[in-house]
């Protein structure tokens, strides 16, 4: 493993281990809660100062709702598979607790 100067490997490496870890968890809580996972995907993103942030985002159908959930990853702020875990969890309790359903609008994403 390639350690850049904080010892978390590349960014690419990095989102590697992420998605492998954070699929699992999403999986699980698919199954648990009841949901279908639709994706989980991670993209670049400049922020304002030009530096690279990585932020992934999942989609999720749950309770007849298109859930999108979207958090930052890069630059890491624990190992990554620390990180998928604390986003699994982020997600659920987003689920459980922020989704709001919109009147006449059934089409249209939950943003968590």
């Amino acid at each position: 493993m390639a350690d850049d100067a904080a010892g978390w490997g590349g960014p690419q490496e990095y989102t590697d281990v992420f998605l492998r870890s954070a699929l699992r968890a999403v999986q699980d809580l698919c199954e648990r809660r009841g949901g279908e996972l639709d994706s989980l995907t991670c993209e670049v993103v400049p922020d304002s100062t030009g530096d690279v942030v990585i932020a992934a985002t999942t989609v999720v159908l749950f309770r007849g709702n298109r859930c999108v959930f979207r958090r930052g990853i890069w630059p890491p702020s624990h190992p990554a598979t620390t990180r998928a875990a604390i986003y699994a969890t982020g997600l659920e309790e987003h689920m459980m607790t922020r989704m709001v359903p919109r009147l006449g609008d059934d089409s249209s994403p939950v943003d968590l």
